[in-house]
């Protein structure tokens, strides 16, 4: 099953990367941004400072008009950002009882912030439909999840890197006229949640991705992508404007062989942070457009 989509009409999607996990999804007249993690600041700060989003890093890779600022899940790496991308834009944030309370944290007022319980949430914003799926995070720390947990009330800000608890982990599915996208932030899902869905572009997050037994298998074959897309293997301490950089021991090659053992016809693509990526529903295949 694939989502409906708010207007049968919107030709295709078109998606930039933003780094990390992040992404610019665009169909019909409408703008979704998932998980972005504009400000990127040092390890050293992130270990030794209280962190804020660097609203000059946020302002310059987004787009001005923005929907909806989708979290997966509230690690630093997935929410610093979003907050301030939301008040910058007008943007709705949607996510997790810990994505909200850092939503309030930053003053952004009720009539902006959507829940996702842990059970999902299918909503329509625009000409996109949008479907957070129960999943899980990845077991990439000495085999557990990184700060676990919930935030409840909206704490102090600025916060810790380790202040921002998982909070629970979604894939977000979004459907737009006959093509769908599947955003998987972390190196899990549960196989269940993925019954009866489907997916022209599979955007797939791997890091640690070896942690998790058949990670890729498993997807691929519950959702029989077109395109897939991996994302979240760059070294994310470092400025976009730095060009992207691998995340140490992150296998790239490896997961794009497992990806080519399991779906010979998939079309692997791996854009740059500037790229932009278009899909052609009725060709079912993904054209990047070079900045």
């Amino acid at each position: 099953m694939r989502p409906t989509g708010a207007a049968s009409g919107a030709a295709g999607l078109r998606f930039r990367w933003l780094g990390t996990a992040g992404f610019v999804v665009e169909a019909g007249a409408t703008t979704i941004v998932i998980d972005p993690y504009l400000s990127r600041p040092s390890a050293r700060t992130l270990l030794t400072s209280r962190v804020s989003p660097d609203e000059r890093a946020v302002r310059a890779s987004l787009p001005a008009r923005v929907d909806a600022v989708l979290c997966g899940h509230s690690h630093f790496d997935h929410l610093l950002d979003a907050p301030l991308a939301a008040s910058l834009t007008g943007a709705k944030l949607v996510g997790s009882e810990t994505t909200l309370a850092f939503g309030r944290a930053h003053g952004l007022p009720e009539g902006q912030l959507v829940h996702v319980p842990a059970r999902g949430l299918v909503t329509t914003i625009g000409d996109i439909e949008i479907r957070f799926v129960p999943s899980l995070h990845g077991r990439i720390l000495l085999g557990r999840v990184p700060f676990p947990g919930v935030v409840s009330a909206p704490p102090r800000v600025p916060a810790r890197a380790w202040h921002y608890r998982m909070g629970g982990a979604f894939g977000i599915l979004l459907g737009a006229g006959d093509a769908a996208i599947y955003h998987n932030g972390s190196a899990d899902l549960v196989d269940a949640e993925l019954d009866g869905l489907a997916a022209d572009v599979l955007l797939v997050g791997i890091a640690g991705w070896r942690s998790t037994p058949n990670y890729v298998p498993r997807l691929v074959r519950a959702l029989a992508p077109k395109v897939v897309v991996p994302c979240h293997h760059d070294a994310f301490f470092a400025p976009l404007r730095a060009g992207v950089r691998l995340w140490p021991g992150v296998d790239v090659a490896g997961f794009v062989a497992e990806v080519r053992h399991h779906r010979t016809a998939t079309q692997i693509v791996t854009p740059l942070y500037d790229d932009v990526v278009r899909y052609d529903a009725r060709g079912r295949h993904a054209f990047v457009e070079r900045a």
